[in-house]
């Protein structure tokens, strides 16, 4: 975790932020959910996982004394039809077909960090493999006043 975090700063400078999407005010509460789409072209590799940053200015000194930032993953139409909102962080093992038209079987795990102003989204696959760059993906941000 440590090393995650060193990498932030480290990189803080190059990264590209990410606009959300929709802001929603959860009633009766002090939580706010804010959906992020992002697209291929914005992970960058970091060390062994790639990474993006999402801009998230709900994410205040309050929040990060007082408060909590929660994640999920929508996994769209994979219930019949219906998304699946998975919490983060979150392992998966999937199956794709290898060079040599034999099954290969790999695990992905997506973890995330957050500071004041922004949440950083990690997606790191077996044996660190970094050669393809995750896809599409959405996600949840919840921000707990």
């Amino acid at each position: 975790m440590k090393t995650k975090r060193f990498f932030l700063f480290l990189f803080a400078a190059g990264l590209l932020l990410t606009g959300c999407t929709e802001k929603v005010f959860v009633p009766s509460t002090n939580t706010i959910k804010l959906d992020y789409d992002i697209r291929a072209s914005q992970w960058q590799l970091d060390g062994d996982a790639f990474r993006v940053v999402l801009d998230a200015p709900d994410i205040t000194s309050n929040v990060v004394a007082h408060g909590n930032v929660q994640v999920s993953r929508c996994y769209p139409g994979e219930n019949h039809g219906i998304d699946i909102w998975t919490p983060l962080p979150f392992m998966r093992t999937e199956v794709t077909e290898g060079t040599d038209g034999k099954d290969f079987y790999y695990t992905t795990f997506i973890d995330y960090e957050w500071t004041q102003g922004s949440v950083s989204i990690y997606v790191t696959t077996s044996d660190l493999y970094t050669g393809v760059a995750p896809g599409d993906m959405s996600f949840r941000v919840f921000v707990t006043q």
